[in-house]
């Protein structure tokens, strides 16, 4: 059987395209709760893509129908949205930087760290791990937040996979780890997890960057590789929450090619180290 070519990507967003994306967003958005309305339309249409050729439709307007009938295809579509993919101590240098300024939340009696859009846990487990080592894990506490109530209920459980051992090892080294990460570690019910410790006292929640509002205030907002999704007018929608929820003097932390430059706030702030997307709220 010859199975037929990968539907190409387009090399621009046709008007009539464009249309039909248009009404795919509403459509979805309706369906799984989300509203996926001010993300970026290419980065969207790049994901999509690759899922008409998977459920065999070959066109937006179809896949939307079938996940109108069929619960298992819209959970793969919501996936494929709203796009997962973090791990464990990711981009090192930054790590390094973090590592560097993580202390000065021992100014305050009761420290307040974010992790949004958590995905599986890998971002928050870092950040555990490296109040550990700095000492300060038994005064800070920890809000992790994602979208999806699927991904928040897979970081809760811990799970490391065997074949990412090794590579998370390299990444705790390479960020400035002061110990083995299988310190952090146990077998449990032959499965490898991340140590309760690190995951006791945390407070998981289902928040979307777009649509809720502040819940607290905090002195560090890890906010990494998400706004880079949104439109112009969704990073500004999401900058003005991270501001409106970060003390002054407060970390914010973004992904590598993520910036504020639209932010409302982004004079409020400066950069730490060289080059690395760390900021300081300075008023």
């Amino acid at each position: 059987m010859t199975l037929p070519p990968p539907t190409p990507l387009p090399s621009a967003l046709t008007p009539a395209l464009q249309a039909e994306l248009t009404e795919f967003v509403k459509g979805i958005s309706a369906l799984t709760g989300i509203d996926f309305t001010r993300y970026q339309r290419s980065a969207l249409l790049r994901r999509l893509l690759p899922r008409l050729d998977l459920e065999a439709t070959g066109s937006l307007t179809a896949l939307l129908d079938k996940a109108r009938a069929d619960r298992a295809c819209l959970a793969r579509l919501q996936g494929d949205m709203t796009l997962h993919v973090t791990s464990l101590c990711r981009d090192a240098t930054y790590f390094q930087l973090v590592r560097q300024q993580i202390g000065l939340l021992a100014t305050y009696p009761s420290p307040r760290l974010w992790v949004a859009a958590c995905a599986t846990g890998e971002e928050l487990f870092s950040y555990r791990i490296l109040l550990h080592e700095a000492g300060l894990d038994k005064r800070c506490r920890l809000y992790a937040t994602d979208l999806s109530a699927t991904v928040i209920a897979k970081a809760q459980q811990g799970l490391i996979e065997p074949y990412q051992l090794a590579d998370h090892e390299r990444a705790y080294q390479e960020a400035g780890g002061q110990g083995n990460l299988l310190d952090y570690c146990q077998l449990q019910d032959g499965q490898l997890r991340f140590h309760p410790a690190l995951i006791d006292g945390v407070v998981f929640s289902v928040h979307n960057l777009l649509t809720d509002g502040s819940f607290n205030e905090f002195q560090f907002i890890s906010c990494r590789n998400v706004t880079m999704y949104f439109d112009e007018i969704g990073q500004e929608q999401a900058h003005r929450l991270l501001h409106q929820s970060l003390t002054p003097l407060g970390h914010l932390g973004l992904g590598i090619g993520e910036s504020l430059r639209h932010s409302p706030h982004r004079a409020d702030y400066r950069q730490l180290g060289r080059g690395e997307p760390l900021f300081q709220r300075i008023r």
